[in-house]
């Protein structure tokens, strides 16, 4: 059940998702099952709330602790899932939503500012905006609100062939186990399944949910070169990987895709009623790492992409790729404006932040070198290209 403000406006999940405003989200919660869930952090147990936004309320949502290396007893990052307790209960539409806890940013802004950029670059990634999170009325902290990636998403983000919506394929998050960069697995399923958890289609058989992914990569590895693009350009969307890798290269991104710890932070797509993978951004507070974080970082440790840059069309691809990014970062000053946007619309509440894992500070320093950022990684993109790799560290 949803109880809906008398105004009208400004109640849709585009308005939840506004990076303009700094959003106020209330949860009641027993006091009880929040000390337990704090106490418990570790764990993925759910516990009843009532979520109230702009007005409106959602009885009966569900609310646990999420995270990985973010999990954390004073500010627990939260999964809120609309129908836990009522089967087909939306809010705005959205069955879910992940309420980012910050604690591995500083700056607070780093995957606010990316997940924008991402969009205006047309890379497939989730809507967010920051909030400040109340539970029982007292204020626990600046947070983000994250969109959680599942059928609504993919319903958004490769909308319809006639009236066909395309969000039927076979979603996985991937599950980070070691430092692996697309190596081969061997022909056993298992290690497949350890790191792809699907979304989707759940219920199918593995060698239906993991044995496309076994060929891919068995593929990836096997294919010589020359051959390589015939062979795995109708199972993998390559273009998009090339535009994926760059812009998180350009980001200064530690933990993506080919990052400094193997690939983590994705989630794999294949398409509904097709053979072919895309990349879905997510997780990206591990961005901005610095100004001169160089632009081939990772290459060597990912086999794909190794064997991508030692053929000339996609080399020039990467590059014109990194061209594009840095224009579309300069261009109307868009980067540099949304970097200052966002410091001054979340510093008071983060300043207010007494749950944060960090002193005011730490943080005034941090936001201070994201507003460095834009106008010398631009330039040192742009000599790496113009000079090579070696020539602007």
């Amino acid at each position: 059940m949803v109880l809906v403000s008398s105004n009208p406006a400004a109640q849709s999940s585009s308005d939840l998702f506004n990076g303009e405003v700094l959003q106020r989200i209330d949860l009641e919660i027993h006091s009880s099952d929040w000390a337990k869930l704090k106490a418990n952090f570790a764990e993925n147990t759910y516990y009843p709330a009532e979520v109230k936004w702009n007005g409106q309320t959602v009885y009966n949502a569900g609310v646990r602790s999420r995270g990985r290396g973010s999990r954390n007893p004073n500010k627990p990052g939260l999964r809120v899932d609309m129908d836990r307790y009522r089967g087909g209960q939306t809010f705005l539409g959205l069955k879910s939503f992940i309420l980012d806890n910050l604690t591995q940013d500083a700056s607070g802004i780093h995957e606010r500012v990316s997940t924008a950029f991402m969009a205006r670059l047309g890379i497939p990634v989730s809507r967010e905006s920051h909030v400040k999170l109340y539970v029982s009325g007292a204020y626990v902290g600046l947070y983000s609100i994250v969109e959680s990636v599942d059928k609504d998403l993919l319903a958004r983000v490769f909308g319809a062939i006639g009236e066909d919506t395309q969000n039927d394929g076979y979603l996985y998050e991937f599950k980070y186990q070691d430092h692996w960069g697309l190596q081969y697995l061997g022909g056993g399923l298992q290690p497949y399944k350890d790191r792809f958890s699907p979304v989707t289609h759940e219920t199918k058989s593995d060698e239906e949910l993991y044995r496309p992914i076994e060929n891919l990569v068995r593929l990836i590895n096997e294919t010589p070169e020359d051959r390589l693009v015939a062979a795995i350009g109708e199972l993998f969307d390559l273009p998009g990987f090339i535009r994926y890798v760059a812009m998180q290269n350009f980001l200064a991104e530690e933990d993506g895709f080919i990052g400094t710890y193997g690939m983590n932070n994705f989630y794999l797509y294949r398409l509904e009623n097709s053979s072919k993978h895309v990349l879905i951004a997510w997780d990206s507070d591990n961005t901005f790492w610095g100004p001169t974080f160089p632009t081939n970082e990772g290459h060597n440790d990912n086999v794909l992409m190794q064997k991508l840059m030692r053929i000339p069309e996609y080399a020039a691809l990467y590059a014109a790729e990194l061209r594009r990014t840095a224009d579309l970062a300069e261009q109307d000053g868009w980067l540099n404006t949304e970097i200052i946007r966002q410091v001054q619309l979340i510093d008071t509440a983060m300043k207010e932040d007494t749950s944060k894992p960090f002193s005011n500070s730490t943080y005034e320093g941090d936001a201070g070198a994201m507003l460095g950022f834009t106008g010398a990684r631009i330039a040192f993109v742009r000599c790496e290209l113009e000079r090579g790799v070696r020539n602007c560290g």
